[in-house]
């Protein structure tokens, strides 16, 4: 069972209010938990934590799992990973401090549905997901009854999501067969991939200086490859800085791909791309 700090600090601020006890949603909002408020004390399901535990669990957002002493979800491998918690929302990861998702103006499962919607998913396609993450552009893909297969490099990324709940139909369709993960370097995974293998491929890759192999040339032309004919790429590249290096990166992009044979036009507020073979 999980317990974010958001909902530390409500379990907070009713102990303060001297109240005896409080429902709290745990595992992010999954699960629905009554939590005992006594005298410098805390009960949460099976666990008696003192209050200055709790204290410490609100003091910065982070998610944690109930034991005996909680334990933040993050850890050390190189780079360090946490599960981010947002407010009343699904979480995001962070890996050395940057958040994978946006969450200004949007939350992640909304941003992820957009991109859905965007590039028009439909029943019974077979899709390809570069960059899984949480899960999220997957499973929303998933959702619409298409055929998922869905690229990560770094297992950590995997080790966390199997952690968060809003990831938990990723995993369910992985067991069923109706998402296949593949756990590589998208960059040398696709090249394996057969030639005119899909109808949509969402591309949302790290930000240029963390993956630029996802944004050059002969990666695009790989993803022409396997694109069928009046196939859809959704290539999400965001704004760095509106500018990058006195460029328009974003138009760059956008050339890369024509130079490959893709059609393009800017979308969703101008920050990716939607391409036709």
């Amino acid at each position: 069972m999980l317990i974010d700090s958001f909902e530390a600090e409500r379990i907070l601020v009713a102990y303060e209010q001297r109240k005896g006890s409080v429902k709290a949603y745990l595992d992010l909002g999954f699960t629905e938990e009554e939590v005992k408020l006594r005298q410098d004390k805390i009960v949460i399901s099976d666990f008696e934590y003192d209050i200055k535990v709790i204290e410490k669990l609100a003091k910065k957002p982070a998610v944690f799992l109930l034991d005996t002493i909680p334990k933040i979800i993050a850890f050390f491998d190189e780079k360090y990973y946490k599960l981010e918690p947002i407010e009343n929302t699904a979480p995001t990861i962070e890996i050395d401090g940057i958040r994978m998702h946006r969450t200004k103006h949007m939350t992640p499962l909304e941003d992820a549905r957009r991109k859905v919607e965007t590039i028009r998913i439909n029943p019974n396609e077979v899709v390809l997901d570069i960059c899984t993450g949480l899960g999220y552009t997957a499973i929303a893909s998933y959702r619409r009854d298409s055929k998922v297969t869905t690229i990560e490099k770094d297992h950590n990324v995997i080790e966390i999501a199997k952690y968060n709940p809003y990831s938990k139909d990723l995993f369910e369709g992985i067991e069923q067969e109706e998402i296949k993960l593949i756990l590589e370097d998208a960059s040398s995974s696709v090249k394996s991939l057969e030639d005119e293998a899909f109808d949509a491929i969402l591309h949302d890759p790290p930000r240029f200086s963390h993956a630029g192999e996802l944004y050059s040339g002969e990666f695009y032309r790989d993803l022409f490859r396997i694109l069928r004919k009046n196939g859809r790429l959704l290539h999400y590249v965001g704004k760095p800085g509106s500018k990058y290096r006195g460029k328009d990166f974003v138009k760059g992009v956008q050339n890369r791909l024509t130079d490959v044979g893709f059609k393009t036009e800017r979308v969703l507020d101008g920050e990716s791309i939607l391409a036709y073979k």
